[in-house]
């Protein structure tokens, strides 16, 4: 409702059951689109001005066609966000993207949710190191907008394919080298190899579901 305060960002972790980065990223979306604002020493509240928003971004994804569109509007921004992370590095910077690296890699192939969340806060951390507020902004509305029934699903398909995992890790790696190493070309091409196939994967999710 118009005014009232936004919980904790630890209740809405659990509320939601989505990673404090999420929270965080969404939270920073909805700042830029006008509909909460932050109040010193007082909170964050919802605003009583009906600001116009993009309806895309407006707009929940319930399905995997809508999901695909994002990826492609996904594969514009992150390119863009990698080439950046590269030439703007800081030691901060890629201290924390070696540590979203590590988390993905460790983390138990048995929990799909927990191995999508990491995944995600890995793309949102080069983000982050692009330098420019925008682009976590933008990236953590789509990702929130994203139905978690819809990655689970993705996840569960994705993991019958032969090496899947291993793949996705060494993608990671490879992308997070060429920042490291300041190679803002190689970097963005990297990132658009690996979000093209995903993208390809999406399309052989999205054949499945039309035959089905």
């Amino acid at each position: 409702m118009p005014g009232e305060k936004l919980p904790s960002t630890a209740v809405l972790c659990t509320e939601f059951d989505v990673s404090r980065t999420v929270i965080r990223e969404a939270i920073a979306s909805l700042k830029l689109g006008g509909r909460i604002v932050t109040r010193q020493g007082a909170g964050t509240f919802v605003t009583t001005e009906d600001r116009w928003v993009p309806h895309f971004l407006a707009t929940p994804i319930d399905d995997v066609r809508a999901a695909l569109e994002i990826l492609e509007l996904r594969i514009g921004v992150e390119t863009q966000a990698a080439f950046l992370a590269a030439q703007r590095k800081t030691a901060q910077s890629l201290a924390h993207l070696y540590q979203m690296h590590a988390q993905f890699v460790a983390v138990d192939t048995r929990d799909p949710e927990m191995e999508v969340r990491a995944d995600l806060d890995f793309h949102l951390a080069i983000a982050r190191a692009a330098g420019n507020p925008r682009f976590p902004a933008f990236l953590g509305h789509l990702v929130s907008d994203i139905s978690r029934d819809l990655f689970l699903k993705y996840a569960k398909i994705s993991r019958s394919l032969p090496a899947y995992l291993d793949n996705t890790k060494k993608e990671h790696q490879a992308i997070l080298e060429a920042i490291s190493r300041g190679n803002a070309e190689q970097a963005q091409k990297l990132m658009r190899r690996h979000l093209e196939g995903s993208l390809n994967r999406y399309r052989k999710l999205l054949e499945v579901k039309i035959r089905d």
